[in-house]
Formats: structure tokens, sequence, C-alpha cells
């Protein structure tokens, strides 16, 4: 008597047709995945340079003057430079904003700076840009917040740069297409990587 053969398994093409799929799947997903990835940590600058700007402005009122921090803090060089990992908001960093009043929550992907004096066209004006390589590619992304100096009509009299000299010497961000400079909001500067 014949016995009938069942098929108890896949055969080897089966398996081989299922791996590539989801190989392209893979490849697919993961460069979505890692924009993905990048742009939330992108997020931290936006909200730590809003507050950085309300905490300028609340000094200005009180002061007369802006807040410069001189230098990005915290330091990256201390933790193996700008990188996808983060940093903690060490005593050096502390100190350089302590008579501002600001620090953020926690360890942080970008280094924060103010500028008030280096390449600026005005006197009553600040730039604070936070500098990082969120996606990882060793090319530094500013995200900036630059509030220029107006007359009493609300004509634009001079802004800071960045004030890192160099390559890292940033104007005012820019939206697509357009050369007119994003002032009093927090925005990417596109000439730098855009993570």
């Amino acid at each position: 008597m014949r016995r009938m053969r069942t098929r108890d398994g896949f055969t080897l093409v089966e398996l081989l047709i299922v791996v590539a799929l989801i190989g392209v799947l893979a490849a697919i997903a993961i460069p979505g995945f890692l924009s993905y990835q990048a742009r939330s940590r992108r997020a931290e600058s936006y909200s730590n340079l809003a507050a950085l700007s309300v905490a300028e402005k609340s000094y200005q009122a009180t002061r007369g003057s802006f807040y410069d921090s001189a230098l990005p803090w915290p330091d990256s060089s201390s933790y193996g430079g700008l990188g996808t990992s983060t940093m903690p908001w060490d005593d050096s960093a502390e100190a350089a904003f302590d008579e501002l009043g600001w620090a953020p929550e926690g360890m942080v992907y970008y280094s924060y700076h103010t500028n008030t004096s280096t390449n600026c066209s005005c006197t009553l004006c600040f730039t604070a840009t936070a500098y990082g390589d969120v996606n990882g590619n060793s090319k530094v992304s500013a995200v900036m917040y630059v509030e220029p100096q107006r007359d009493g009509n609300g004509n634009i009299l001079g802004e800071c740069r960045s004030g890192m000299g160099g390559a890292l010497d940033f104007g005012a961000p820019t939206r697509l297409g357009s050369a007119t400079g994003i002032y009093n909001e927090v925005a990417v500067q596109r000439i730098a990587d855009e993570y």
C-alpha cells in the first residue's frame, strides 16, 4: 500500500523568499527610523532654545543687557565631541549659565551658546545657538534663536551671528527659497547639517 507523502515544513526556496522580503522591508524602514530618531533628538534643542530665549529676555528686562555665555556648553570635547550620545550638564556648563538662571533638564545632545558681542551689528540683541550632531555623520548642525535689535517701527537695525567664527559663524536661519532671516523663533540653520 502506498502512503501519501505529507509536507512537514517549508522548502528552502520559500524560506529564502521570506528572508528576502524581510530584508526589503528592513531596507525601507531603517532609514526612516534613523531619521525619526534624529528629529526626536533635535526636539531637545527647540524646547531648550525657547526656554533660553525667555531667560535672556528676563535677564535683559532686569539688567538692561543680554547675557553672553562666551562659549558653547557643555564643552563637547570633554565628552568625545558632538554625536549621538548625550552629555551631562556639568559644573562648567552650570557655572556658565548660572547668572542667566537657565539650565536644561538632565543629559543633553547639544551644546548651547548665547552671543551678544562677537560679529554683532547691534548693541541690544542676542543669538542663542544649539550645536549638535544627532545623526552621527560628523557634520555639525545648528538650531538658532535670533533676537534682532529693532527701531520704534519694528524695522531690524542689526543682529548677532552665532559668534563662533569660521565654519560655525552662522547668520540668522532662512526659510527654504527665501533670503529673509527667521527672527524671534527657534529655527534650523540650513547652511549647516539639517540634523
